[in-house]
């Protein structure tokens, strides 16, 4: 089967997180499977390009085929993408469309409603409450009953999580909604080396630091919507009980940064909580691995794939109730709560005294998000 997949982006664009990890990881795991995997992209990295030949289909892996089209306007507008969309979608037996209020959802949808193609559509987050009041609230209401309710009756929509079902159902009500969420490379977070918390902290801060208790790492773009602030609240009032606690943040900027500097200083805060920036998935292991707990205040996450890769990686994890996570503490994996800087702090304290047991957290990670049973139920999809 041949896969058109559409998306505003795509590795090695690592700017935008986690699903351009996940959009890749499944590609090739499509590819695995014997499907051949035709990617038509930009070359957009945030604010800037990626330095790769554009405008012609690259061969990245075997059955993975990627075409960057160049951006007159990064992230508005490429003249050869809506030129040479509808040959790689004519050659195609299904679409799979990433995002909503891009450019290039619009032409793949109304394209692939003309040559009469199965369409599956992943929004990643873009119709949660968060998502269509923030910027752009009147447009994005006009795009949707303008530009996609009307083919609706053609779309087939994937939900990374049941908050995301309820989301689509929100605006399309009998819409065919099927809830896969995104996958992870299991293996690829074991046997990762264990190092004391004074060394992990050392290396990554660039600092001498002589005694180190608990560390707690956060890890996503430097967004508003990843509640880095709260975090760094609720530890202003635990590292008073723990100062020799330390707080790492991960990501690159994404327009929040100097806000959290600003706060970090605010707080006096320089020596416990370090924006470390973005990092390798080498490191980004090795953090996972040694740190005490991981932690995200998100206002929304369609899924959250670092959660997922947190708990790979035998680690217990801190979430905003805001995650599509609320079955962490029923499995013993970690705290749910409420989004504010008592709850966390409350719970930065408890998961101190609680015991968790790695193995079982790996566990529930195997069973439910590996990439080898993800791919499996996408398949499905696309075939049906």
């Amino acid at each position: 089967m041949r896969i058109c997949l559409v998306s505003s982006s795509f590795y090695p664009a690592t700017f935008y997180g986690g699903p351009i990890s996940a959009t890749w990881d499944l590609s090739r795991k499509l590819a695995e499977k014997g499907n051949e995997i035709y990617v038509s992209t930009t070359n957009a990295n945030g604010n800037s390009k990626l330095a790769i030949e554009s405008n012609k289909y690259l061969q990245k892996e075997n059955n993975v085929f990627v075409k960057y089209y160049n951006e007159q306007i990064i992230n508005k507008f490429s003249l050869a993408f809506i030129l040479g969309i509808w040959s790689d979608i004519k050659k195609s037996d299904v679409v799979y469309i990433q995002y909503l209020f891009h450019y290039t959802v619009l032409v793949s949808v109304l394209v692939s409603f003309i040559l009469k193609k199965k369409v599956v559509v992943s929004p990643r987050g873009s119709l949660s409450e968060w998502g269509l009041n923030y910027k752009h609230k009147w447009i994005k209401k006009i795009w949707l009953n303008v530009f996609i309710r009307p083919f609706v009756v053609n779309i087939t929509w994937q939900a990374c999580s049941y908050l995301e079902v309820e989301d689509i159902k929100n605006i399309f009500k009998n819409s065919e909604v099927v809830e896969i969420n995104d996958g992870i490379d299991f293996d690829s977070f074991q046997n990762i080396e264990i190092i004391s918390k004074l060394e992990l902290v050392n290396q990554f801060t660039n600092q001498n630091f002589k005694k180190v208790t608990e560390v707690f790492f956060s890890m996503g773009r430097l967004h508003e919507i990843k509640g880095f602030d709260v975090i760094i609240d609720a530890f202003h009032l635990f590292v008073k009980e723990s100062p020799n606690a330390k707080l790492l943040i991960a990501g690159g900027d994404d327009g929040y940064e100097s806000f959290l500097q600003q706060k970090i200083e605010k707080l006096d805060l320089l020596d416990s909580v370090f924006l470390i920036g973005a990092v390798n998935h080498k490191n980004k292991c090795k953090l996972l691995r040694n740190c005490s707990a991981f932690t995200l205040a998100s206002k929304f996450e369609s899924f959250g794939i670092v959660i997922a890769e947190a708990l790979a990686s035998g680690t217990p994890v801190i979430l905003s109730n805001k995650t599509p996570w609320k079955d962490i503490e029923k499995n013993k994996c970690g705290i749910f709560t409420e989004n504010n800087k008592n709850s966390f702090y409350n719970s930065l304290c408890n998961i101190k005294e609680k015991k968790f047991d790695s193995e079982v957290i790996k566990g529930f990670v195997k069973s439910n998000f590996d990439w080898n049973i993800i791919v499996n139920r996408f398949i499905k999809i696309i075939k049906n």
